[in-house]
């Protein structure tokens, strides 16, 4: 019988304090707290602040912000390296396992500009964070992102198919249940290529706490034990004014259906 799956949070250090017990571990962001393009000095208070936080880090999300262009014109890749080799050894450091690439503007398609070749420096770019990735023992887990959010890598099988063209096992795929449902994107997509789920991200109706709403979060889990999923599931949505009687809730459905 396959372990249940670990539960982690979404947040920010500053409300870690307000999470309820109980959780797996944290998920940060990267742009926000890891500093890439300051120096160590610099950044070493911060990464000590971070050491201290309780659960441990695991995973990181909003990876490159979108000052940091991936695709167009005026990409400086001697800075994208310089972000991706520190933003990397500094998630390593911290314990983190996975690194979520979503960065829906970073990655925006400037309008007129060949999908061609900005699919190109995408694939480019993942090799890049993937060279990284394999030194640090990280993997990188492509998030497809709704319509609404991103003009490229919006479905799950467009991000298996990224991660195939990137050919690198460090690349993998991320099931977000909130751009499924905001896209009309069958959950059963993550069971026609399940090899390539490497996380999972968690919401309900409205992008509101899991247990609050009608998303289909029991299929989803359902489609998860099904594939054998071994990995990690964060809940990453906007909360009410009782932040821990919330996370509290949510914790309390989500381990009925992970275990």
């Amino acid at each position: 019988m396959s372990k249940p799956i670990a539960l982690g949070m979404c947040i920010s250090p500053d409300k870690v304090a307000e999470l309820a017990p109980g959780y797996d571990y944290l998920e940060l962001a990267v742009s926000a707290t890891l500093m890439p393009l300051a120096d160590d000095a610099i950044y070493a208070p911060q990464e000590a602040a971070l050491q201290a936080l309780r659960p441990r880090i695991r995973a990181f999300n909003v990876f490159v912000p979108k000052e940091v262009r991936l695709v167009g014109k005026d990409v400086n890749w001697e800075q994208v390296e310089l972000y991706v080799r520190q933003a990397l050894h500094r998630v390593a450091n911290l314990g983190g396992d996975i690194v979520v690439f979503g960065s829906g503007g970073a990655r925006a398609i400037p309008d007129g500009f060949s999908r061609a070749l900005a699919w190109g420096q995408l694939v480019r770019f993942l090799n890049l964070c993937a060279d990284y990735a394999q030194a640090e023992g990280v993997t990188i887990a492509i998030e497809p992102l709704n319509h609404t959010e991103s003009n490229v890598l919006n479905s799950y099988p467009e991000g298996v198919q990224m991660a195939k063209d990137v050919g690198r096992r460090e690349v993998r795929v991320l099931a977000d249940i909130y751009h499924f449902m905001m896209d009309a994107e069958p959950l059963e997509d993550i069971a026609n290529a399940p090899e390539w789920l490497a996380h999972v991200h968690l919401a309900d109706t409205g992008r509101l706490h899991p247990g609050s709403g009608i998303y289909p979060l029991e299929r989803l889990f359902a489609i998860l034990k099904d594939v054998d999923y071994q990995g990690m599931a964060s809940v990453e949505c906007k909360w009410g004014d009782d932040f821990t009687s919330e996370s509290a809730k949510s914790l309390q459905f989500l381990r009925r259906l992970a275990g």
